[in-house]
């Protein structure tokens, strides 16, 4: 029995030295996830050259994952309603952060304004595909080419739609106009003007107008949309496009800028690339999009 003490001395000992080492363990990856949004902890080139990609890789991965989903969903009629409830809930949950944490000048701040803008316009575009919130049915007029009877149609067909954009948009001018942190608003800016300069293409003419990603739902617009090589409007788009990924990448690249601003610069930055390879996928003879492995599913 005397025996027994040290062996159960030691068995303990050997039990705490593994919950220490669990919780050095727990607490270290704890503490290298709180240095992704900790502004002291960029204290290198090295280490802010990690963040702004890791920043442009977060940007690039929910915006995917977000629309992949958004397409899926806009085609499955027995849960429509509910992913329409659900989109709206979201976006009211990130539209109250996004406005929270307007004033917040931190690496988090950026991230949450940026994902606050994002889950705000993708209610905005569940709302349009699932057709609850559109316009007034009209009769489409089926054209060989775009006219301006046939344009006030689709504005009319949409109006509900555009409408609610344009509130949003002022108000979040309203709110953030005077704000530290603008990441948000300039998100939504740049999701808008891609959303309305697509729209126009595919109004005017352009190669892959992307029909097999319209719901029955919205099905009635597909007339307005018209097959082309090339329109007036879209060298224009592309120009003013690039323009913008050129300013926001200076900025991302200037020193002097802080962390958490030229971090904010990369998520916004590549919303504007990718919008960019979305105009530029509208007109080259490809015959593909950015969701094609959505279309199995879909269709």
């Amino acid at each position: 029995m005397k025996g027994d003490k040290p062996m159960q001395a030691s068995e303990l000992s050997k039990e705490h030295q593994v919950s220490e080492l669990k919780t050095d363990t727990d607490n270290g990856k704890t503490n290298r996830f709180r240095t992704l949004f900790d502004d002291s902890a960029i204290n290198g080139q090295k280490k802010l050259l990690s963040h702004l990609f890791l920043a442009g890789f977060y940007s690039l991965a929910i915006w995917w994952i977000s629309t992949a989903i958004i397409i899926y969903f806009n085609f499955q009629p027995v849960v429509r309603f509910y992913f329409f409830l659900t989109s709206l809930a979201l976006g009211l949950i990130w539209g109250f952060l996004w406005i929270k944490h307007r004033n917040d000048d931190t690496i988090k701040g950026a991230y949450i304004s940026f994902t606050g803008a994002l889950f705000v316009w993708g209610f905005v575009e569940v709302s349009f595909y699932t057709g609850y919130i559109v316009g007034p049915y009209v009769r489409p007029i089926f054209a060989i080419s775009p006219s301006w009877e046939a344009f006030h149609q689709a504005v009319h067909r949409s109006i509900y739609h555009e409408m609610m954009i344009m509130t949003l948009g002022i108000a979040a001018l309203g709110i953030f106009w005077k704000a530290k942190n603008k990441f948000g608003l300039y998100t939504f800016f740049v999701l808008w003007f891609a959303h309305q300069s697509c729209k126009l293409n595919v109004f005017f003419g352009v190669t892959n107008i992307g029909q097999e990603f319209i719901p029955d739902t919205v099905s009635d617009m597909a007339p307005y949309m018209t097959v082309a090589n090339m329109n007036w409007l879209f060298p224009f788009s592309v120009t003013l496009n690039t323009l913008f990924v050129y300013k926001f990448l200076k900025r991302a690249r200037n020193p002097h800028e802080p962390s958490w601003r030229r971090i904010g610069y990369v998520l916004v930055c590549m919303m504007l690339m990718l919008a960019l390879l979305e105009h530029w996928l509208l007109v080259l003879p490809l015959n593909e999009s950015l969701w094609d492995i959505i279309t199995p599913y879909i269709h």
